[in-house]
Order: C-alpha cells, then sequence, then structure tokens
C-alpha cells in the first residue's frame, strides 16, 4: 500500500505515532477488526518513516486475556474497547490516557479508522484535546508540536500543517457534527423500535422447520437434511422415498408420510418463490450453532438460553422466509412483513433476549402488498383468505 502524498508529508513532521481504536453499542466488528483494517497502513508508515509501531495493547486487551484497563511501558496500540460511547471524551480512560501522553511529547500523530473513533462531535473533541492539534500545547514550559489526529477514511486530520490544514478542520468539523447528529437519530430510532411487537423482535408463528436435538414423535434423525429432502423432490421422489431421505419413520418404523405432505409443498414454494437456497443456508447455520452449545448432547443443546433466544428472534424467518402479510382481524389493515436473514445478522448477534438492542436489526413492514401472494406468504387466519361473513 502506498501512503497519501498529504499523509507522507505529516509523517516527516509527525513521525512517531499512535493508534487509537474504539467501537460504540450496537456497532458491528469489533476493535480487532479495526486493527486488521489499519494493518496495511501501519505497514506503510514504518516503511515511510522508518520507525516501528510497538503492537503492544494499551487499555483494553483485544484478547480477553486481562479485564478493565491496563497501561504499560510500552505498545503504541490504545484500544479504549467495544461498546463505548463516542460522545464523551472525558469519560474514555484509554483516550484520556493517551491525550497524557500527547502531552508529554511522546507521540507526534494518532491514527483511527475514521475521526468519529476519536468523537462524534468536533466540540466534544475540542474541548479536551484542541490546543494539542492547535499547537497551544506546553510541556515543561516549552511548546509542544501540533499534533494530528488523523482519519484514515476521511484522509484528513485534525492539526496538519499549512493553509490546507485549516481547511480541512472545517470539513472535519461539519463532518463530525453532521455524523454525531446522525448518530443520535438512530439512537433514537432504536429507541423507538425497542417498544415494538414481537413480530418487530422476529417472533412470529408458522411452520418450522424441525430443529436438532428438540425430541419428535416417532424415530427420527439428530437433525433433518432438508437440503438432500429437496433434492429428492426436485428428483420427483414420493412421500416414502422423502421420509427415508429425512430418516423420519413412524413408531412401526415406516417412513413417516406426514412429513412429506407438509413439507414437499412447503420446501417447493420456497423454490418458486427464490429463497429455498438462502433458507437452507440460514438453517444449516442455526443447526450447527445449535449443536456448537453441547457437541455431544443435542437436546441440552436445544435447550440452551442462547440456541432458545436464536430460535425465538429467527421463527418469523424460519416460518416466512419470502415475507408474509399479516393482517389486523379488528380492523383490516393489512402489512406485508419481511423478516431478516439470521446470516445477515449474525447468528452468534442473535443469541440476545431482544434482537432490537441491534442497531442493524430491523423486520421491514410496509403497506404494499404483492399481488398473487403465494400460500406460504399468509397466515392461516388471514382475513384476505376468508369470505367475509353476511
Amino acid at each position: 500500500m502506498r501512503l497519501p502524498q498529504r499523509f507522507e508529508e505529516i509523517l516527516k513532521k509527525n513521525p512517531k505515532v499512535k493508534i487509537y481504536l474504539r467501537r460504540s453499542k450496537g456497532e458491528s466488528g469489533t476493535t480487532a477488526d479495526q486493527l486488521v483494517e489499519l494493518q496495511s497502513t501501519i505497514k506503510a508508515i514504518e516503511k515511510a518513516t522508518g520507525k516501528k509501531i510497538d503492537k503492544g495493547i494499551q487499555g483494553k486487551s483485544l484478547t480477553g486475556e486481562y479485564q478493565g484497563v491496563q497501561f504499560f511501558d510500552k505498545g503504541d496500540i490504545w484500544n479504549e474497547g467495544n461498546g463505548v460511547s463516542g460522545y464523551t471524551v472525558k469519560d474514555r480512560p484509554v483516550f484520556q490516557e493517551l491525550l497524557k501522553k500527547l502531552r508529554k511529547g511522546e507521540a507526534d500523530l494518532v491514527l483511527a479508522v475514521s475521526m468519529d473513533r476519536y468523537a462524534r462531535n468536533y466540540g466534544g473533541f475540542a474541548f479536551e484535546a484542541y490546543d494539542l492539534w492547535n499547537g497551544d500545547a506546553e510541556f515543561r514550559g516549552k511548546p509542544l508540536p501540533k499534533k494530528v489526529f488523523y482519519g484514515l477514511s476521511e484522509q484528513r486530520g485534525l492539526g496538519e500543517p499549512g493553509e490546507l490544514g485549516l481547511i480541512n478542520e472545517k470539513v472535519l468539523n461539519s463532518l463530525m457534527d453532521w455524523g454525531g447528529l446522525a448518530k443520535q437519530l438512530e439512537i433514537q430510532k432504536g429507541e423507538k423500535k425497542r417498544t415494538g411487537t414481537n413480530i418487530d423482535k422476529g417472533y412470529l408463528l408458522g411452520g418450522k422447520p424441525e430443529w436438532v436435538g428438540k425430541v419428535y414423535k416417532g424415530k427420527t434423525a439428530k437433525q433433518i437434511d432438508y437440503r438432500a429432502v429437496f433434492e429428492g423432490i426436485q428428483a420427483g421422489k414420493g412421500t416414502a422415498a422423502l421420509g427415508r431421505i429425512a430418516k423420519k419413520y413412524d413408531r412401526q418404523g415406516q417412513p413417516e408420510s406426514s412429513f412429506a405432505r407438509t413439507w414437499k409443498p412447503r420446501l417447493k414454494a420456497y423454490g418458486e418463490m427464490g429463497v429455498i437456497n438462502e433458507w437452507l443456508d440460514n438453517y444449516e447455520a442455526v443447526s450447527a450453532f445449535i449443536l456448537e452449545q453441547s457437541p455431544t448432547q443435542p437436546a441440552t443443546a436445544f435447550k440452551s438460553k442462547p440456541a432458545s433466544d436464536v430460535l425465538r428472534n429467527t421463527a418469523g424467518y424460519f416460518a416466512y422466509p419470502a415475507g408474509v402479510l399479516i393482517v389486523n382481524n379488528a380492523t383490516e389493515q393489512e402489512e406485508f412483513v419481511t423478516f431478516p436473514t439470521p446470516l445477515s445478522v449474525g447468528i452468534e448477534r442473535l443469541a440476545v433476549s431482544n434482537p432490537l438492542d441491534l442497531d442493524d436489526w430491523e423486520v421491514e413492514r410496509s403497506s404494499t402488498i404483492p399481488k398473487n401472494l403465494n400460500k406460504y406468504q399468509t397466515q392461516p387466519r388471514a382475513a384476505r383468505n376468508k369470505k367475509k361473513k353476511k
């Protein structure tokens, strides 16, 4: 990777670099992911300056090796940790300790994946560190050179030298304040979502697959291979053959015909609606997650809280992977609801009591109802499917 020319010029005057990591609550990824994102830039900085960046970690551990916040004599990676707000600077111990190091002249430039890692608004950041990037700071009675706080995604920094540096500060002031406003609106939206119904939380009763670890009637496999069953349907297999493929047998040991009668039309419909492969991928991924809870005891795994949370939060999707018509029987108001796929959100992240706490969780509701709805896009008692009584 080659650094932007402007950044190389900054490094000539500010060769001692620290890395700052922070992730807000509800944001995807981790601070470890941020460090991975910065690796190529770190290598380019080392090449440009001829100085090694110490990979030691200050603050929160990236790996969980230790709890709390710890500071060491060495280490250029400053990790605030996950779930830390960007609206307050004074309440972030890692960043405050880093500012102390800057005021002692121990570093010249701080690098983050984006400017909003430092703060969500320019004013709050300036209150704590304006003297550092403006050149007003002193150490032991002597003025300190300007410090630069650089954002990789913006390719700009506070404290850059020259006229362009002044222009960039104005640009970043605007970007940070508007970004902070957007985040505030996002938080407000999330608070509003937290008052949602069970449907907004992903829960809706309907046809659901047989999950690994649950005890079913008759003799059954530990896990149904729905992918093989669908392939059997495509090959024109009959009900007995499909029962054998699924390894579903009744108490007398005969292939269970009721399984095929239920799942043959449903899987065919999923195929016709173009969601079968996605549904199969998600079913297999959730099944694997369930088994991870207790690999040698499927029944215990199925009853575990993480598995129960995931199954509750994804019930709507697995019942209606192509969306569903919801009808208020009292008002006859109709909505078409589409649930997020488990894999798109992250199955481990769905092992929570309330998925509305996740910033990227959203059940879509639309008053526009698609034409020619499939049977498996409607609830059994949907008003649209019943004739009104005279």
